[in-house]
């Protein structure tokens, strides 16, 4: 039987399926071939996506703890400038006034005890934050705190290593009316020196919070449009 010429070229590029039917096997390979590459570069796009995906979570994950210290600190620095200038006030109805008038120290007091509260609080948002900027206010406040050591002891609030303050119920009751609006009263009282600090404390956490979400934003749709390269797999 003579056989044809192309009968070995046709044999190689036609076979014959489970059902029946005839198809290419060169076809055949270069499909498996295709749907491989197309596999591949399937997997490219998903770890590229996932890593992505990461770099997202990441970006606002940062910038939501971040956001946090920053509103901490403005509202605990807020709290210290209006326990301060409640303590330092001079007109007729402020707490130094009022304390004259009925014999009692108890409103001094807890306006003592919330300024500590509050300030120590400050302190720490400062430390956490570590910034330049920070680390100057740290130093600025520990200074004063410092150089008032002695007449905070004297009257129920010790001063620690690290800045802090702590406050002696005991002995910051029984402390002198006087003596109490030497040290916390007045322009020149330890409450008003440190509302000044407060004050620029608050509005630099504000810019802070206002910087970093603009700043975290931006990266993450610059980010976004790096990663739309990945879909070019498909094009």
């Amino acid at each position: 039987m003579r056989i044809p010429r192309n009968y070995y070229s046709s044999a190689l590029l036609s076979g014959r399926n489970k059902a029946g039917g005839t198809y290419s096997l060169l076809q055949s390979a270069l499909s498996r071939s295709s749907r491989g590459k197309r596999l591949s570069r399937s997997a490219q796009v998903l770890s590229g996506l996932k890593k992505t995906n990461n770099a997202y979570a990441n970006t606002i994950r940062g910038t939501v703890d971040s956001q946090k210290l920053y509103y901490n600190m403005k509202y605990h620095a807020n709290q210290v400038s209006e326990y301060g200038n409640k303590l330092s006030d001079e007109g007729a109805a402020s707490l130094f006034a009022k304390a004259k008038e009925t014999g009692s120290n108890t409103e001094i007091v807890a306006n003592i005890k919330g300024f500590v509260s509050q300030y120590n609080s400050m302190l720490e948002n400062l430390r956490e934050s570590g910034t330049r900027t920070d680390n100057n206010y740290l130093t600025q406040l520990n200074s004063i705190s410092s150089l008032k050591s002695s007449e905070l002891a004297a009257c129920g609030v010790s001063r620690q290593s690290d800045g802090t303050l702590v406050v002696d119920d005991k002995k910051l009751g029984a402390a002198g009316l006087e003596s109490l609006e030497k040290l916390w009263g007045g322009r020149g009282g330890l409450g008003s020196r440190v509302s000044l600090w407060a004050d620029s404390i608050e509005n630099t956490a504000e810019r802070s919070m206002e910087a970093k979400a603009s700043t975290s934003y931006s990266n993450l749709f610059n980010n976004y449009g790096s990663s739309g390269n990945y879909f070019n797999f498909f094009g």
